[in-house]
């Protein structure tokens, strides 16, 4: 059986069946760098007792306590991060997932583990009380998100006749509800393990080195001893004779009253589950148009009236299996918090002329073309999310059409597609309008996260709106002219699908690294490598454009942000055509420059590139008509929303980052409360004449990859300069700066912003110089510790659900990060982070065994080998580098020369000696004490001046 690939996939897939009906698919590559595996299970929430909410996600956590084979707990997740690797899973409502990527070296020690959670697990009962905490853990830190409550409110108003619910799970229904009811937990969660866990219900996925033989040989050794049950689970209208929702029930309005700054108005219809109809996907039809933000589209119409600052149509996602839904939904201005009814009339009169006109061949057609397009030349992934992904796809699409079936329109089904337009009617609609402003109306809770929220009736003159808007005319003609009247039509033919994919002619030698080319004017730093690895008609260009107006105050930054946004904006009809045929861009601020980023298929990349060019000269002129006010607001509100959030609804351990920032950096870092401040003050009127301000005197510097030769690369540069007519350049720039940690301790408590998140931070930095050195003995230290750091902390010490260690450059130093989001009192956790690091510090000199040093070692090494599976993650490597201005780009080449070389030697001999020389700051974000930060000054201490350079 030949499995349909993109280009880029180079490796040879196959698939096989074992004889207990577990369904494989392998890809076998014997120049992968990466190995890795996934396991979809046909089973999840809606499976569960509905009297047992979270029990599946609960027994997703278990099943992680140990095997036969492998008792002792989190040896599997210790086994899998030294080897280079990383793993996770999650639980849906109708399936659950597994899976891990390491070295190549390591697929079938880690496919020895990985395989016995399914045959033999131990599902150790004295867990039990830990891994609860877990998912409460998981559960808390969900408490306030949007989303989540979204889901329990749906899970609320689901019909109870019907098995759908979702629950993640949380102390109280997982460890008080079932004391109430007499219920034991542990054994209600074995039984769903025999009654639910089943091979012929089971798909799996391995990417590996070995030949298709071997990966076989491999997998139906470890794999064929999962017990078949020959289970059959319904899926679709099979699930019930119930409705999941009941029609009085489902059309209503739904009011909530979010934590966040957010503004929003969604319309919602329950479909019959779509995924048997992947051939056609007759839904894609319904939200192509209605999330459609072209010229006579909804999107353009409202925002052109300011009404919205954006608009997705989406469906359920992984709450889909025995129904789908459909959704459009509106981020809203302010001023238009309060216009429902008139945002329905225009959604309505949209959906009431494309029923009456039909869905059209040739919409469905160019449909088809772009999915072929973006197939054919789809990048290619690491074997983590590809692994992933392909287990997830066997479950519903043939072995052959696994990777294509979720991309590829294979049928023009214009049946199909119209019957969904003409269940989005009146009468089958949810709507949920969230706003801070609806507090008072909000006199009810949620089940699941106590959220204000509450159901009322559809206004009598919404529904008589919004009828007379769906119906309006009674043939096509009538309905077209009515949504003329009101600015709405079908799109037009895209422009920018490409045509142009042929490869560009080589030079020889081609360069491995970006390499310097001459430059324009202002452009004085052009990098640009030409791709001969990936082999698509695809480039990316990056250019910073540094101007001397930025830096200097909070305000002018701030100027500077609404304006990009506001060519955005301007654009989006424009370029939204070019954003669906995958060639797209960027234009934002940071640390004191404009960022402009664009990528996608090289044909038709300089054009949008040009069209961005002349709308940046274009607003932000002397005159006040070039900043339209519609665009100006609706680009204030959703800043002034986004820096609330920021500055007031962020989680602990993004406030903790955010300030660390702010103390550390000096050049173009503000607050967002400064900004907030600054956006009270701001006016259209300061807008104008920001263009001639902003390039009259810069430097610019641009990195271009892809299928670009090095003259079209110098071609992109000089358009851009002659467009944007840049006067003069910057003689001197100034320098990025940043803070040395003082020496000894630096403890920073800092007052937590958000009132309603229950969690805490503590963020423990150490600081080390940025050379190749330290960078790898922090990699080193950061492979031994990080599982060890995990296991204890989270799993036996049970401090938080988000608890890691990592490492990172920044401009100047290289850093070892180790933080916990928790309920716990912060000095408390703080002391046990100190506690952890304390012993294995010393561990680490007297105690590490040269075994687990040298797969460490090794595992290290293979995440600095991996290799970039598409052109943007090989754009990604250099960006940190040209950003910084320190255009290293073979950094990683010599980080691996020096691992190979003599790290071994130099840990062993030095390197653990000298942590008592570390100088080391500690971070404490605390949420219920109210403390204030506090900075000690001093002078920096550098870990290896006692280590000849």
């Amino acid at each position: 059986m030949e499995i349909h690939k993109p280009d880029a996939h180079r490796r040879e897939y196959a698939y096989f069946e074992l004889p207990n009906q577990l369904k494989v698919v392998v890809g076998s590559d014997p120049h992968c760098d990466k190995a890795g595996a996934a396991l979809t299970v046909n089973t999840g929430l809606c499976d569960e007792r509905k009297d047992l909410p979270g029990l599946a996600h609960f027994l997703e956590h278990m099943l992680f306590t140990g095997t036969k084979k492998y008792p002792k707990e989190g040896e599997y997740s210790e086994f899998v991060k030294q080897n280079g690797g990383t793993t996770n899973a999650n639980t849906g409502c109708y399936t659950t997932n597994y899976m891990f990527q390491v070295k190549v070296e390591a697929l079938e020690e880690t496919l020895d583990r990985f395989a016995r959670f399914f045959s033999e697990p131990l599902l150790t009962k004295d867990c039990t009380d830990r891994e609860i905490n877990a998912v409460d853990s998981e559960f808390q830190a969900g408490l306030t998100h949007p989303a989540w409550r979204d889901i329990g409110i749906l899970n609320m108003s689901a019909n109870p006749a019907h098995p759908f619910h979702v629950a993640c799970g949380n102390n109280k229904m997982l460890r008080d509800d079932p004391k109430e009811k007499g219920l034991d937990l542990y054994e209600e969660m074995l039984k769903f393990y025999r009654d639910f866990y089943s091979a012929n219900g089971m798909t799996l996925s391995v990417i590996g080195k070995e030949s298709i033989p071997e990966l076989e040989a491999m997998i139906r050794e470890k794999f064929s001893v999962i017990v078949n049950k020959n289970l059959s689970l319904p899926r679709g209208d099979a699930v019930s004779d119930q409705p999941p929702f009941l029609p009085k029930e489902w059309n209503r309005l739904l009011l909530q009253s979010p934590v966040k700054d957010v503004k929003t108005l969604k319309f919602s219809w329950v479909l019959p589950w779509q995924a048997p109809l992947w051939r056609s996907k007759p839904k894609a039809y319904a939200t192509h148009l209605l999330g459609h933000e072209g010229s006579g589209s909804l999107t353009a119409r409202l925002k052109e009236r300011g009404l919205i600052a954006s608009c997705v149509s989406s469906g359920g996602g992984w709450l889909e299996g025995a129904f789908s839904l459909l959704h459009v939904q509106f981020v809203l201005t302010d001023g238009a918090v309060h216009e429902v009814e008139e945002i329905g009339k225009l959604l309505f009169t949209y959906i009431g002329m494309l029923q009456k006109v039909g869905a059209k061949q040739w919409i469905l057609e160019e449909m088809q073309r772009l999915h072929r397009i973006q197939f054919k030349f789809m990048p290619d992934r690491q074997p983590f999310s590809l692994a992933a992904s392909i287990a997830a796809n066997l479950q519903v699409h043939p072995p052959a059409e696994v990777l294509s079936g979720p991309v590829l329109i294979y049928d023009l089904d214009v049946t199909g597609a119209q019957e969904i337009l003409e269940r989005l009617t009146l009468e089958a609609v949810r709507v949920t309008h969230q706003a801070k402003v609806l507090e008072e109306r909000c006199t009810e809770r949620d089940s699941s996260y106590d959220s204000p929220m509450k159901f009322e009736e559809l206004p009598d003159a919404w529904r008589e709106s919004w009828c007379n808007a769906l119906h309006a005319g009674s043939t096509a003609e009538e309905a077209v002219k009515a949504a003329e009247a009101v600015g709405l039509h079908l799109p037009h033919p895209n422009p920018f699908i490409p045509e142009d994919l042929d490869l560009k002619a080589l030079a020889t030698p081609n360069p491995v690294l970006p390499r310097r080319l001459q430059g324009g004017e202002v452009t004085r730093y052009l990098f640009h490598r030409q791709d001969d690895v990936f082999l698509q008609p695809k480039a990316l260009f990056l250019c910073v454009i540094r101007s001397s107006l930025m830096p200097s105050t909070a305000m002018n930054a701030l100027r500077a942000t609404v304006y990009t946004h506001i060519v955005q904006e301007a654009l989006s009809e424009y370029s939204y055509d070019a954003d669906i045929a995958n060639c797209s861009y960027s234009l934002d601020i940071g640390e004191g420059s404009i960022i402009f980023m664009a990528g996608g298929f090289h044909d038709k990349l300089g054009v949008l590139i040009q069209a961005v060019a002349q709308k940046m000269v274009e607003i932000g002129t002397s005159s006040l008509d070039s900043v339209p006010e519609n665009y100006y607001r609706i680009v204030v509100d959703r800043l002034r929303d986004g820096l609330r959030n920021q500055a007031f609804h962020s989680q602990p351990l993004s406030q903790a980052k955010l300030r660390f920032n702010e103390l550390s950096r000096r050049v173009g870092v503000f607050a967002p409360e400064e900004f907030l401040k600054e956006l009270e003050l701001l006016t259209r009127e300061k807008i104008c004449g920001i263009v001639s301000e902003l390039f009259s005197c810069c430097h610019a510097e641009a990195m271009i990859a892809g299928n670009q030769t090095p003259e079209d690369a110098q071609k992109l540069v000089r358009d851009l300069e002659e467009t944007l007519k840049i006067p003069s350049t910057m003689q001197e720039l100034k320098t990025i700066e940043e803070a040395a940690v003082p020496s000894g301790r630096t403890l920073w408590n800092l007052e937590s912003t958000d009132k309603d998140d229950p969690n805490h931070a503590v963020v423990a930095k150490w600081q080390l110089s940025r050379g190749v050195r330290e960078a790898c003995f922090l990699q080193i230290v950061n492979k031994i510790l990080s599982p060890k750091f995990f296991d204890i902390l989270r799993t036996q010490q049970q401090l938080g659900y988000v608890v890691g260690m990592g490492i990172g450059p920044s401009t100047h130093f290289n850093f070892l990060t180790a933080q916990v989001q928790t309920e716990f009192p912060p000095d408390y956790v703080r002391s046990r982070i100190d506690a952890f690091f304390e012993e294995h510090f010393k561990w680490l000199e007297e105690g590490l065994e040269e075994e687990e040093f040298q797969t460490c070692l090794k595992g290290a090494l293979s995440e600095l080998q991996m290799k970039p599976k598409n052109l943007s993650e090989e754009f990604g490597r250099y960006q940190s580098e040209f950003f910084q201005r320190t255009y290293d780009f073979d950094r990683r080449d010599r980080k691996i020369q020096f691992l190979e070389s003599s790290l071994g030697r130099f840990i062993r001999s030095v390197g653990w000696v000298a942590f008592d020389g570390w100088a080391r700051t500690q971070r404490c974000t605390d949420v219920l004490w109210k403390r204030r930060w506090r900075m000690r000054e001093g002078p920096a201490e550098q870990f290896f001046s006692k280590v000849d350079k």
